[in-house]
């Protein structure tokens, strides 16, 4: 049943909920978490930096996300004051020294902090997380992926919150049914004419290395094909980033995924495909969040989000994994209450609010279209009434993308990358040089423009 239908039962019960939320004994709620129980009622403050690169679905800055999960935790743990750090895009939750910083200073830093997972091994090199000391806590019904994510060396530094990766969006079902890239090439050169066949931003040090490594463990299905693809990439052939690439070469001759068009206008390949420009585009999936608020009635019918064909072998997805993790040396009591915000930030409920907007009104509400971790939240009724969760999402299996070396070797592999497809195609699509030109890495700088664009369709912040 959706919120709406419930308000005037709400309040005619109201009074009476009152009473009996009044008489919850506070010990009984922690009975269910005898390994977490905090000091005879005293209010501990717990520090929180969520991970702010997601759409503002709502419009108003993630007031109302910010003030749904405040309130819901709350309520649940009373004696635990939460304060949450307000969520800018212009925070820059990929750089080192603001991270070490805000995980190892008492006063100004945070207990908890929300971190893209392909930092998780930096951070344990550095020492600025703590493994979990508690590991009773169930990862039953965690993504396996996403479980996967926040494991190194066999001890377990965070609780995954979000997923994401990078989809395939058509409204051509024959096309949504390729698995390999030969196929998806083969398919959009005999597509009708379009400005477009393909869109999405490859001038990025981010996103070209996440495509790079995609293709690879779809070519390779081994288990050590990721590490293969960021350390051995020396050794092989781009050929697959070659071919996406052609894919983009536009009707009047350009190139806009490599020409640097997307490069600031992140928002970019998401209208073109919405306004039926483009006949397909790759991109991560709350790129749907931007497509369906921009799109035509019909859409939700007709769009297909499936894996992107990116290889030659098994379609199988590579997620990205937000996780909590935490500041060593935290007091007993505000770390088990940093173990009782991710846990609770894990159930169900929780998590369709988060991905699917359960934070905004009632009526028009468009899901930001994140990957819940939790498999028991797509029977939540914010997911199970929503087409793609049921029937694109739900059932993804894969792997997640490496936790160690992303971050010191993307720049040099975007360069190898980069130099072979030049060589191939680019001077017919006026492709900047890497060195010569100014990325603005959307998931290091989440893009100043961000804030002169529409609220609501700021993105994760990935470039």
């Amino acid at each position: 049943m959706d919120c709406c239908e419930l308000v005037p039962m709400l309040l005619i019960l109201l009074i009476l909920q009152i009473k009996a939320l009044e008489t919850i004994n506070y010990s009984e709620q922690l009975h269910a978490n005898k390994s977490v129980d905090l000091k005879n009622g005293a209010r501990t403050t717990l520090k929180v930096a969520p991970y702010p690169y997601i759409p503002d679905s709502v419009g108003d800055q993630y007031k109302s996300l910010l003030q749904y999960i405040k309130i819901e935790f709350e309520n649940a743990y009373p004696n635990i004051s939460l304060e949450l750090r307000p969520m800018n895009a212009n925070d820059n939750f990929y750089n080192r020294s603001t991270l070490t910083e805000w995980l190892t200073s008492d006063g100004n830093g945070y207990d908890v902090v929300e971190v893209d997972t392909i930092l998780l091994g930096d951070l344990v090199n550095a020492g600025l997380i703590a493994p979990l000391v508690d590991t009773s806590i169930n990862r039953s019904d965690w993504h396996l992926a996403a479980s996967s994510a926040v494991q190194l060396n066999e001890a377990l530094y965070g609780v995954p919150h979000i997923m994401c990766g990078l989809f395939l969006f058509t409204r051509d079902s024959t096309v949504a049914s390729l698995t390999t890239i030969d196929q998806l090439t083969h398919a959009l050169n005999n597509a009708s004419t379009m400005d477009y066949r393909l869109v999405g931003n490859l001038d990025s040090s981010w996103d070209l290395p996440a495509l790079w490594i995609d293709s690879y463990q779809k070519t390779f299905s081994s288990r050590y094909a990721l590490a293969s693809a960021l350390h051995d990439y020396h050794r092989v052939s781009f050929v697959t980033m070659r071919k996406l690439a052609e894919l983009c070469n536009g009707i009047r001759g350009d190139n806009p995924c490599l020409n640097g068009r997307f490069r600031d206008d992140y928002d970019g390949p998401a209208l073109l495909f919405a306004n039926k420009t483009a006949k397909a585009m790759f991109g991560y999936s709350e790129r749907l969040f931007l497509v369906r608020k921009n799109g035509f009635p019909d859409d939700y019918q007709n769009i297909n989000v499936v894996p992107l064909p990116s290889g030659y072998h098994v379609n199988q997805q590579t997620f990205f994994t937000d996780a909590y993790v935490f500041r060593p040396n935290m007091s007993i009591d505000v770390s088990k209450a940093a173990l009782l915000f991710a846990k609770f930030m894990a159930t169900p409920k929780m998590q369709a609010a988060v991905v699917a907007t359960g934070d905004g009104p009632c009526h028009n509400r468009t899901p930001r279209y994140l990957l819940p971790v939790s498999q028991k939240a797509y029977d939540e009724p914010l997911l199970k009434q929503d087409r793609f969760y049921q029937q694109y999402f739900r059932t993804l299996t894969g792997v997640p993308y490496p936790t160690v070396g992303f971050f010191n070797t993307r720049q040099a592999l975007q360069a190898a990358i980069w130099k072979y497809v030049k060589s191939s195609i680019c001077h017919n699509a006026r492709c900047p040089s890497v060195t010569g030109s100014k990325i603005k890495d959307q998931r290091s700088t989440a893009k100043d423009k961000k804030h002169q664009q529409e609220k609501s369709h700021r993105s994760r912040g990935k470039g």
